[in-house]
């Protein structure tokens, strides 16, 4: 037989392409729950996700009227501002939606200390608008929040996932889905979307890795951003500072990987605070030191509501939320016992951090202040659970193992190459075993080449604008983007802000009447009753008298925001400190919340150590107008003294049968 009758045969006898095997279903979707997923893995997200959408689904649709708490009669009228509505449309929007909490146009007045507090909290309302147009105040308000808590399931397990692996990853994010903080604060509040933001800060921290300038466009966008929704600007600078310092321990050198964070949040953050001051009549200062002007002062109140909120929160831990306690106790743990890691650093400064917000507001209520160390704790508690697990290997040695894989991966391929040529050379190849070879229909696999995704990112990065943008660069160094996308989305906020939700009403002062209603403006609420002031007054010296045995409300005849001039007379009592030169103060009643001493206080300040006679009450002197009455009124204790005093009352606008409120009671030297 030729030579050419065999390459004729081979040409003839050549196989067709075969199509590889279907592969059965379980691989396919085996290897559907590998594949990651914005840097989680698919598995992970199923296993967490539509559990959670559920479960929340129930929470909103059982939950009715609390899924719009009373914080919430700030952010829903900010909502309808910044779509337009005039602030006396907002405020009645809101009633429609929550009429059992109390609201009028001196709850956003400029002398108001909580809205100078809330009006900075621009971000959450903005981003409520487009889920409002589409299902209206009530149902829009509640979006935000429940993204918020997928922001944080869906970032922490991409960072725990990146250090530890999928499986802790996976146990540790459905630990935080079985704990009451997360569920129950996904109202019409910004708790959750403040925690999402910071688990965005955490995942771009330099934990076990070194970051590029796109992570600290984000950690300085997150930290303008967590601040444009609550007053937590410590937590970024906190975290990152304490990461800083671990490394300058254990390296010996200050300009480590930690810096670029610690500078970047630092900065921003000392900005924000200083804008914050100018602007409004509220800062990080003020709240901490509660009324203290020496430092002497503020030091024992803060070490004193330290003690107060750990007391809280545990007992609220232990008592209702076991899951979070356990979590929280391993995250502590962790961090002992891997005390040189990042992950250690960065929830010491978390709870540092957290501490000093929680001591500044004085109290510890259900967790809700504690929210945003949760990131940070997660991937504390991360750690502790891959030492549990048997999985634990430092970061350098994971790196040093990946590359010795590599290497010898790449060895072995190399022998196996040598190995087949070699047979091939020293083979005796003579011209019948040849033709015997080429007789034979061979028929070779070549392995195909994988279809390339279409990435928007590198047809960008092709084009001179892309360029110049950054999209032909690796990922993490595509700062500019990320850059150009975060400041649209501040000048937005802004540019809805400015003109809507961040305007206030004029000041609403103790008296006259008329100003104290705010009458005469479009802002003023209608009356639906007109009791004499002997009514309003009758009731306020009741309360008062209830609050000095602890069997009274704070907010009855009088108000919970409206500002209330009275005159103090021992040191102990509520603006002994800020009195004016006739000896009168003014305070808010909602500033005694929680400070039980300071009730009882005031009660005996204003029932004169509860000697008054409440049904005693003269009018003297009465001026009437629309919206209230100031008059001068004369007062029986129980000897038979007579005590004569000025008060001004406000006529009853939420319901008819209330007495009215106070808001200016002195009584006369």
């Amino acid at each position: 037989m030729s030579a050419d009758t065999v390459v004729n045969a081979a040409e003839t006898t050549a196989p067709r392409e075969q199509r590889s095997p279907r592969k059965p279903f379980e691989q396919l979707v085996a290897e559907l729950m590998q594949r990651d997923f914005l840097g989680v893995r698919v598995g992970v997200l199923l296993l967490i996700l539509p559990v959670f959408i559920c479960s929340i689904a129930m929470q909103i649709t059982s939950r009715q009227l609390w899924n719009h708490p009373p914080d919430s009669r700030y952010y829903l009228p900010m909502m309808a501002r910044d779509m337009g509505h005039s602030w006396p449309d907002s405020i009645q929007m809101n009633q429609n939606i929550s009429p059992g909490w109390h609201l009028s146009g001196w709850y956003f007045a400029d002398n108001d200390p909580t809205w100078q507090m809330v009006r900075t909290r621009l971000l959450y309302p903005v981003l409520s608008i487009p889920f409002v147009w589409m299902w209206g105040l009530s149902g829009g308000s509640l979006m935000v929040p429940v993204l918020g808590d997928i922001l944080f399931f869906w970032v922490t397990a991409r960072v725990l996932q990146r250090l530890y692996g999928p499986g802790v990853a996976a146990i540790v994010v459905i630990l935080f889905t079985l704990t009451q903080p997360i569920f129950g604060f996904s109202w019409a509040g910004t708790d959750t979307l403040a925690m999402g933001l910071a688990a965005v800060i955490v995942a771009n921290l330099p934990i076990e890795r070194r970051i590029g300038k796109a992570n600290l466009v984000w950690l300085g966008a997150a930290s303008i951003f967590i601040a444009l929704t609550r007053q937590v600007g410590v937590l970024a600078p906190a975290m990152a500072g304490a990461g800083w310092l671990w490394l300058l321990i254990r390296e010996r050198n200050w300009r480590n990987r930690w810096l670029g964070s610690l500078i970047v949040t630092a900065a921003t953050t000392v900005v924000i605070e200083a804008v914050s001051m100018m602007v409004t009549t509220a800062s990080a200062a003020s709240v901490i030191s509660h009324g203290e002007t020496t430092y002497p002062g503020i030091a024992h109140e803060f070490v004193h509501y330290l003690k107060l909120v750990t007391q809280e929160a545990m007992t609220y831990m232990w008592h209702n939320d076991r899951v979070l306690l356990g979590i929280l106790v391993t995250a502590g743990v962790g961090m002992v016992v891997r005390f040189k890691s990042d992950a250690a650093a960065v929830f010491f400064g978390a709870a540092a951090a957290t501490y000093v917000i929680t001591a500044g507001i004085g109290f510890s209520q259900y967790m809700r202040y504690e929210m945003v160390m949760f990131p940070a704790a997660a991937v504390a508690a991360g750690a502790m659970v891959q030492l549990l697990m048997g999985e634990h290997l430092p970061f350098k040695a994971r790196a040093l193992a990946g590359a010795a894989e590599s290497s010898q991966a790449t060895t072995v391929a190399a022998e196996a190459a040598d190995s087949d040529s070699g047979s091939d050379s020293g083979s005796d190849s003579g011209s019948d075993a040849a033709s015997a070879s080429a007789s034979v229909p061979v028929s070779v696999s070549v392995p195909s080449v994988p279809r390339q995704r279409f990435s928007p990112a590198a047809a960008l990065g092709r084009t001179m604008p892309g360029r110049y943008l950054g999209f032909d660069q690796p990922r993490p160094d595509r700062w500019k983007p990320q850059l150009v996308f975060n400041a649209a989305v501040l000048a937005v906020v802004l540019g809805v802000s400015l003109p809507g939700s961040w305007g206030s009403t004029p000041t609403a002062p103790p008296s006259p009447a008329v100003a104290a209603a705010q009458g005469g403006t479009p802002y003023a609420s209608t009356p639906l009753a007109k009791p004499g002031a002997e009514v309003t007054l009758k009731a306020a010296f009741d309360q008062a008298s209830g609050l000095t045995k602890d069997s009274d409300l704070l907010q009855y005849a009088f108000d919970w925001v409206h500002t209330l001039r009275y005159r103090p007379t021992a040191a102990d009592q509520p603006g002994w400190s800020t009195r004016d030169k006739d000896g009168t103060t003014v305070i808010h009643i909602n500033s005694l919340e929680l400070d039980r001493p300071g009730q009882e206080a005031f009660g005996r300040a204003i029932s004169l150590d509860r000697t008054v006679r409440s049904d005693s009450v003269k009018i003297v002197q009465r001026q009437v107008t629309e919206w209230g009455e100031d008059v001068t009124f004369t007062v029986l204790d129980d000897t038979g003294a007579v005590h004569q005093g000025t008060a001004t009352t406000l006529y009853p606008i939420w319901d008819k049968k209330d007495p009215g409120v106070v808001t200016s009671l002195v009584f006369d030297n």
